[in-house]
């Protein structure tokens, strides 16, 4: 196929929904020969930090000479970015080729197949066809019933829990942290981020059940930061003054995390030295989580799509010593669940003026109707309903810093426009 047709026929299946389940991704990946089955893995799920964490585990790899690929959802600008090899994406042309092969064995399977199943596919068929030595892939939602999950990982890591896609996970911390926990595989290790104690005992009843050697954020591993340096006290590492190139008060929990998953691979007999690691720290990117562009009075990018994800932004902000802003902000409304206005209202204690935009993409997103419609407390700021482009301009002509938050499309089109 040539790159537009291929793109033009994934683009179709972003209005299949969400089913969750295996027996599609299971058929397929049969059909393609068991890609899964030919490189060692490290599974990431969580709510929050899922990203992060997995593009600290990839740039580490890299940095010690194992040729690592990276499989991460959703995009912020193009789909190839969700496939990377030691940091460098696909090209569209062979992107097209492995979609081309995936299109075949879907209509001849008949397969009612998803957008992230085919994607999920074809990342374990990149990864496969370049006989890389380590995938770091990311779960999309959930875990148990998620398409990465036909993975035997070396390391499953769970970054943390909190209240999201209730609608399809469930609507306690205990059900959502059950769904997280069916990435683990009987005997092998799982290591568990900061997390309610509630969910903690969850995932610990698991590996309990099924023999997997557990770590656990604040009782075998932790990160304690001071100013902008970090220490990590785990089970082989203490390690002192690391420096991190991600901004983000939380990232000191993805990088504990992290940091324990490779102290599993080091029982295994892979090889880490210190120096490596910390300049490999000191390089990492993850864009759109906590990204400062010098853009005007400057803007800070942070897909903040959930209320746990609002409140680490708002710590984050105030570390960075931002008491004051101009936001703008965009949600998705998918399953009818997303808490989008306590959100918001979160975010209004400090912002000084608010635009309010309807983000791309084809999750349910809050549409400019729907804010014009909607009638807010007269002690709010002025919310402002309006396109994102106009958001941007007026925004950027103000004297505060700018912060765009909310849904990760509305991060990631912002993104488009601002470094066009």
């Amino acid at each position: 196929m040539h790159p537009r047709e291929a793109l033009e026929w994934l683009q179709q299946h972003q209005f299949h929904g969400i089913k969750p389940g295996l027996e599609r991704i299971s058929a397929l990946l049969e059909a393609l020969g068991r890609p899964q089955e030919r490189f060692p893995s490290l599974h990431i799920a969580g709510t929050n930090g899922k990203g992060s964490t997995a593009a600290l585990l990839q740039a580490i790899l890299s940095a010690h000479g194992l040729r690592t690929g990276l499989y991460t959802s959703p995009h912020l600008v193009s789909v190839t970015e969700r496939f990377r090899i030691d940091g460098r994406e696909i090209t569209l042309e062979r992107l097209a080729d492995i979609l081309a092969r995936i299109r075949r064995q879907v209509e001849r399977l008949r397969l009612p197949i998803t957008y992230f199943e085919i994607t999920t596919a074809a990342a374990f068929l990149y990864f496969a066809e370049e006989g890389i030595d380590m995938a770091v892939i990311e779960c999309g939602l959930g875990g148990r019933l998620d398409a990465t999950n036909v993975l035997k990982p070396r390391v499953a890591v769970i970054t943390s829990v909190a209240l999201d896609h209730m609608a399809y996970l469930g609507r306690s911390l205990e059900r959502i942290a059950r769904e997280k926990a069916g990435i683990l595989k009987p005997g092998l290790p799982v290591v568990a981020g900061h997390m309610p104690r509630r969910a903690r005992e969850v995932i610990r009843e698991r590996a309990f059940r099924l023999q997997c050697p557990a770590a656990f954020w604040g009782q075998d591993f932790r990160v304690l930061r001071s100013g902008k340096r970090f220490s990590y006290r785990g089970n082989l590492w203490h390690l002192q003054e690391l420096e991190l190139s991600l901004e983000g008060e939380f990232q000191k929990y993805n990088l504990g995390t992290a940091l324990r998953a490779l102290e599993f691979l080091r029982t295994e007999g892979y090889v880490f030295r210190e120096d490596t690691l910390r300049q490999a720290l000191k390089r990492v990117s993850w864009p759109g989580r906590f990204e400062f562009l010098p853009v005007g009075p400057g803007v800070i990018l942070d897909g903040a799509h959930n209320e746990e994800g609002t409140r680490a932004l708002l710590r984050s902000l105030e570390r960075k010593g931002i008491s004051e802003y101009t936001l703008i902000f965009g949600a998705t409304n998918e399953g009818g669940e997303k808490p989008y206005l306590r959100m918001l209202q979160k975010l209004i204690s400090r912002a000084k003026v608010v635009f309010l935009c309807e983000p791309p993409g084809p999750r349910n997103p809050v549409t400019l109707k729907e804010w014009e419609a909607r009638k807010f407390p007269p002690s709010w700021p002025p919310l402002r309903p309006s396109s994102l482009p106009e958001a941007l301009d007026q925004a950027l002509s103000l004297p505060l810093p700018v912060v765009i938050t909310g849904s990760l499309y509305l991060v990631g089109a912002a993104r488009r426009l601002l470094l066009s």
